[in-house]
């Protein structure tokens, strides 16, 4: 394998509008931006028409809608010959299995618990037949409709129950049934044999060449003369209910199936079923063709898709490093907590959300933060930031995860008598669910035992519990941490430790994440994947404490600024970090537009639509993104009031309250109402405006500078004023950056950013091991209190790097940057100040020309 040194990823989103063959074509400019790796989506084989790639229903098969195997190896040819590598994005925690493509899954709902397959799937087989909520109504009500039947497929000798637009697989017994049915109506032995045989398929394991000979003397049976119209009155005799109870799945009515659900999904989707990659045979299934690529040289790297979703993340990144071999990239997607350090994996570092995070804080003011906190607790959401976060944690458990919940009650009772120390179900279930609330971080690592950091964890989840439990609660609550705390002494004690730690990841990611970080919108640009309600703001020696310790780690963890995840784009929060500093004349403005636009706010059940919280959040939502036509305001708007789940969800939409508040938009943005807020915001933004820009480019310095891989997600080397997907997901017009990056000099804003970042990746691929492995050391600045400005040494190499934090602070004089010993004689720059002085150990730059970057050449 051929190995190249990562300095720069770029992130793109495969799909059938952009697929290798256009990844190829654009490798020149890849190269000539200054990556060392293009980084891509999922490549495996998804749903049909899947526009992100995250729905695998084969892992070993490249997508042929993305151009097949010969499409990638085409692309990486291209990029190999260029001097670059791929990475790409693995997903071994689910697999789609909605529409009927997953083969897998099919076998799994025809043959059950007996199927080749069934180990595959993360199942509770002890709770009865496998739950399938994809029914729009109760299946009562769709049986007495007539909306149910069964069809065949004669030439493949396949039954389905087919109900609405669903078709699912019927078991060898009830094929059997029918057959033997119209065999005996038809008189014909052959076809009586072959339902005889397939029928007999319940009865024990049987090989995969074993199923395909007795499907296809069924089909053939059903070939002969009088056999299909037997079946088929067969059929119309047959009581479709009977039917349906009998099956290896219980199709229910999406709303009742939730609650009762018998298999893990990816957070609450149902359409993305886990799967056990803890069990050898499945993780070589999964991981077959992705480490094939690795060992041919064809792929360099891989990033590991929630790895927090699998039973023993540590366990499986040492089988993958010991796969993949030391040579090739892992990178895990895994969401760090306030002070969590990534558990020592033998990975190369995370996908960087925590550093994204440590970037944007230090662009907020905390005086202007404590200004916009206040006024959200004035309009109704108050409360300490963590007792927020756990009441919507305990939310969304009991929402969204009851079935969940209910099984892990069963075991933490089970367990609880084992040790002489009985908890009655109901207390079980309230402790376990106060116990995940309370969490701080995705998730614990407990495997045979608990590490002292577990430990730790768990300890500090019970105590923000206790306090709201009554003293036999309080006790069983000390009965469940300990058993979590013991770790898996047998299989029951492992399967629920696997099961709490495998729900708390999606608790926070669907009750902080996607639920209060859509209520707490006091300065949304501090609302992001990873951020910290206790930490929104960051003092500059508050910043050096966090890189030093970054740099200490020695982890080459991606540093982006925007991902396909993030619920705004980095200049989307650049520019709402601004009003941070301009606190009071932003909410004095939102005061004067909450009075001028009372006609347009509608009043429904009482309530004004929107109110208080989301009209706030729409001014800085229009402010963040404009220029942005109502379509896409409206877009966003609708989801993040069903995030909220304050008037409106996704399960229950508040149609009229969505409508008025959608209304409220379109007239801001087009309507002759809205024509003075669109001045007023013109005024505001012509100040704002440059400013986000000054922090945007300030950030990327950062981003490429800090330790760490910079991470550009598509497109976003150009100014990217998008929101949460699918805004951000919008095609990306390469033509006109392979242009602005052939311009000479750079026109307008979008060709600074570009520049800006190609400069800087250029300087990383010139002197990779500077950026790769220089020490992190704060520089000492006067002449600017918001200057940030640090040094990266290496050897003989010495990178300094100075940033303004505040945008709106004046942009004149010269800051002086105190390097101590050693200062290098000749300076070269790589971003900003044209004139780097030096004064003894001091080094001067121009204010205006920060942000900046400088390279110290050796002494001669």
């Amino acid at each position: 394998m051929t190995i190249r040194p990562l300095t720069a990823t770029y992130r793109v989103q495969f799909s059938t509008a952009f697929t290798f063959d256009d990844a190829r074509r654009l490798v020149p400019y890849f190269r000539d931006l200054g990556i060392s790796h293009l980084y891509a989506s999922p490549i495996f084989q998804a749903r049909a028409g899947s526009a992100h790639g995250y729905d695998v229903v084969d892992h070993d098969a490249v997508s042929p809608e993305l151009g097949g195997e010969a499409g990638l190896r085409r692309l990486a040819e291209a990029l190999h010959a260029a001097g670059l590598g791929l990475i790409v994005d693995i997903v071994p925690n689910h697999a789609g299995i909605g529409g009927g493509d997953n083969r897998r899954w099919r076998d799994v709902l025809e043959f059950g618990r007996r199927s080749r397959n069934a180990r595959f799937f993360d199942i509770d087989w002890s709770a009865g037949p496998l739950v399938l909520p994809v029914l729009g109504a109760p299946l009562g009500e769709i049986l007495a409709e007539g909306r149910a039947g069964i069809v065949v497929e004669p030439d493949e000798g396949r039954f389905f129950l087919a109900v609405e637009e669903t078709r699912l697989p019927l078991r060898p017994k009830s094929v059997g049934d029918l057959a033997a049915a119209a065999a005996e109506a038809a008189d014909d032995p052959a076809l009586g044999a072959a339902a005889e045989a397939w029928a007999g398929l319940e009865d024990g394991r049987f090989t995969a060449g074993t199923r395909r000979e007795r499907r296809r003397a069924l089909a053939d049976a059903l070939a002969a003369e009088g056999a299909r119209a037997a079946l088929d009155a067969a059929i119309g005799r047959a009581d479709v209910g009977a039917v349906v109870s009998e099956q290896h799945y219980a199709p229910m009515h999406w709303r009742e199936g939730a609650a009762a659900i018998n298999y893990r999904r990816f957070f609450d989707i149902t359409d993305l079923a886990a799967l056990r990659v803890e069990e050898p045979q499945v993780f070589d299934a999964v991981h077959r063709l992705p480490l094939a690529l690795v060992e041919e040289g064809v792929v360099d790297g891989l990033r590991v898709d929630h790895v927090d979703g699998l039973a023993d993340p540590a366990a499986y990144c040492e089988r993958l490093r010991a796969r993949a071999g030391p040579g090739a990239s892992l990178h895990v997607e895994k969401i760090l907590g306030h002070g969590e350090a990534l558990r020592p994996w033998p990975v190369d570092g995370t996908t960087g959300y925590e550093t994204l995070n440590l970037i944007n804080a230090v662009f907020v003011d905390l005086a202007g933060w404590d200004r916009f906190s206040a006024r959200l607790a004035a309009n109704g959401h108050g409360g300490e930031p963590v007792t927020r976060r756990i009441a919507a944690k305990r939310e969304i458990l009991e929402r969204v995860f009851s079935a969940e919940l209910d099984a892990l009650a069963r075991l933490a009772t089970d367990l609880a008598r084992r040790a002489d120390r009985p908890v009655r179900l109901g207390t079980a279930r309230d402790v376990v669910a106060g116990l995940i609330a309370a969490l701080p971080v995705y998730r614990t690592y407990v495997a045979a035992s608990a590490d002292p950091e577990d430990v730790r964890l768990l300890e500090t989840a019970a105590a923000l519990a206790r306090p709201a439990l009554s003293r036999g609660e309080k006790r069983a609550l000390a009965t469940v941490t300990g058993i979590l705390a013991d770790g898996a002494a047998d299989a029951e004690s492992a399967e629920f430790v696997r099961r709490v730690q495998q729900l708390s990841g999606p608790a926070m990611a669907k009750g902080y994440e996607d639920t209060e970080l859509y209520r707490a919108v006091a300065l949304v640009s501090v609302n992001e994947v990873g951020s910290h309600p206790e930490r929104p703001t960051l003092s500059i020696d508050g910043f050096h404490a966090a890189a030093g310790a970054m740099a200490a780690r020695g982890l080459a963890s991606l540093t982006p600024l925007s991902t396909h995840d993030t619920k705004r784009g980095a200049d989307t929060r650049a520019r709402i970090d601004v009003l941070s500093e301009m606190a009071d004349d932003w909410l004095a403005a939102c005061d004067r537009w909450h009075e001028r636009h009372r006609g347009l706010r509608a009043t429904v059940a009482g309530l004004d639509a929107p109110d208080a919280i989301d009209e706030d959040l729409i001014y800085q939502t229009l402010l963040g993104a404009w220029p942005i036509d109502a379509a896409r305001a409206e877009r966003y708007v609708v989801k993040a009031l069903r995030e909220a789940r304050r008037h409106s969800a996704w399960v229950e939409p508040g149609t009229a309250y969505e409508a008025a508040t959608t209304a409220f938009v379109r007239a801001l943005t087009e309507s002759a109402a809205g024509a003075a807020f669109r001045d007023e915001l013109a005024a505001i933004l012509a100040v704002v405006g440059p400013a986000g820009r000054r922090n945007g480019l300030a950030q990327v310095v950062l981003q490429a500078c800090l330790p760490g891989v910079p991470d550009v997600y598509r497109g976003a080397e150009f100014l990217e004023h998008v929101l949460v997907d699918p805004d951000n997901r919008a095609p990306v017009d390469f033509e006109a950056r392979v242009r602005a990056l052939a311009s000479d000099p750079p026109e307008g804003p979008d060709a600074q950013k570009q520049r800006l970042l190609a400069g800087l990746l250029a300087a990383r691929r010139a002197d990779p091991e500077l950026f790769r492995a220089g020490s992190y050391e704060p520089v000492p600045v006067a002449g600017g209190s918001d200057v940030l400005a640090f040094a990266r040494r290496h050897g003989s190499r010495l990178l300094v790097v100075a940033v303004p934090t505040r945008a709106l602070a004046p942009a004149r004089g010269d800051v002086l940057l105190d390097l101590g010993e050693s200062v290098p004689r000749r300076w070269r720059r790589i971003a900003g100040s044209t004139e780097v002085r030096q004064e003894g150990r001091l080094i001067r730059l121009e204010r205006a020309g920060l942000p900046a970057a400088v390279i110290g050449e050796p002494r001669e």
